[in-house]
């Protein structure tokens, strides 16, 4: 008896981590927020354990495991209780299959999101420029997907990498670094396992991802690998459509993907410039008394804020931006199939002028450094956003 004939080998999810409460109780725990719990009985627990081998086990040879390691009086009864405890937690994303994809958005967006949703050259210049990237600059990107950001700074730079959940945009940016001829680091992992990388960069960058990490565990990361004197970045984005535009019922300001904050874009940006400050000031601290041995960071400079820069894109958000956009998750949302809602995205773009399919992106860079005196955000006044060309 198997699980199901399509999947014939499963993996433990590292997107789950394996935790055991003071009762002895065992449970995984999703790395980022919510953070959703899945209670594991006995049989669950060395489920987990015994699928967590690299490349994955045969559902077959699990089960037959499990059966040696917990005879059953019963044992075509126990054999059915398997099954359905695997069935569970494979419909928990507890259990996946060895190549299945990590993250909601993978290779087939890959593409689409290179050629639509380039990351503007106005803001490669500014954190070259803010970093002081140069030839020898080392040089992380969060997050990355497909490797937008990275690709333009390893023009400047050999040593950049990416680190990145999705398989699918890890393998799509390694493949353009090779047609590009550039040379490329690839991390396929989840950023919230910064803190565990033995590594240092000058320049760690974030682009429109941080709401998607646990930013606690990113900025311990960054702390841990940013070197003395290193910069970074967070860059935050909004989109801007009018409500004429022909994507405005998904993409707008009122979808039911959720309505968006209804503040000016500064004052969405100044309290996650706070948040990221105060996290800093609080995990960044070598002069406070820990139980650390080596003082790993002692004598180090703390991080702290540096600025915010504004910025504004007129850009063209057509029937591409939207396959660059939309994953799986957002259409179920939609309550339409994919092809569904492709076909109707498709014919509202088609009978659209070039001039009614413009929108706009305001980009913000939220700058911190290593010395960096301390930016008074509260006191911040916003200048006017400068202008940026697309792409």
């Amino acid at each position: 008896m198997t699980l199901m004939p399509a999947v014939a080998r499963l993996t433990a999810s590292p997107n789950f981590s394996l935790c055991q409460a003071a009762n002895g109780s065992a449970y995984v725990v999703g790395e980022v927020e919510p953070y959703p719990q899945y209670w594991l009985c006995e049989r669950e627990r060395l489920l987990f354990a015994l699928f967590g081998r690299k490349g994955g086990v045969p559902v077959e040879e699990a089960m037959k495991a499990l059966l040696a390691l917990r005879p059953a009086a019963d044992p075509l009864g126990e054999q059915k209780r398997i099954d359905r405890a695997i069935a569970g937690m494979v419909a928990a994303g507890v259990l996946i299959a060895p190549a299945g994809e990590l993250s909601r958005y993978g290779k087939a967006m890959a593409r689409d999101y290179l050629v639509h949703r380039p990351f503007p050259t106005g803001l490669v210049g500014h954190l070259r420029r803010a970093g002081g990237i140069g030839g020898q600059s080392r040089v992380l990107d969060l997050a990355s997907g497909p490797g937008s950001l990275a690709l333009a700074l390893a023009e400047h730079t050999p040593h950049v990498s990416v680190m990145e959940l999705s398989r699918g945009f890890v393998a799509a940016a390694r493949a353009e670094a090779k047609r590009r001829g550039l040379a490329l680091g690839a991390i396929n992992e989840s950023c919230n396992r910064l803190v565990q990388l033995d590594a240092s960069f000058d320049v760690i960058t974030v682009s429109q991802a941080l709401h998607w990490l646990d930013d606690v565990a990113v900025c311990k990361g960054v702390c841990r690998t940013l070197a003395a004197a290193g910069s970074f970045f967070v860059i935050h984005a909004a989109m801007d459509l009018p409500e004429s535009h022909p994507l405005a019922h998904i993409l707008g300001n009122r979808t039911p993907l959720g309505d968006k904050l209804a503040v000016p874009f500064a004052e969405q940006v100044r309290p996650l410039f706070r948040r990221l400050a105060l996290l800093f000031g609080a995990l960044d601290a070598p002069d406070v008394e820990r139980h650390d041995p080596a003082h790993a960071r002692a004598g180090s400079t703390p991080i702290a804020g540096a600025g915010i820069s504004l910025f504004r894109q007129e850009r063209p958000m057509g029937e591409g931006f939207a396959r660059a956009f939309l994953s799986d998750r957002h259409i179920a949302v939609l309550g339409q199939t994919a092809d569904a809602v492709q076909r109707d995205i498709a014919e509202r773009c088609s009978v659209a002028t070039p001039d009614q399919l413009m929108g706009a992106m305001d980009w913000a860079v939220l700058h911190f450094r290593r010395g960096a005196a301390d930016f008074d955000w509260a006191a911040w006044s916003p200048p006017e956003p400068e202008a940026i060309a697309y792409p």
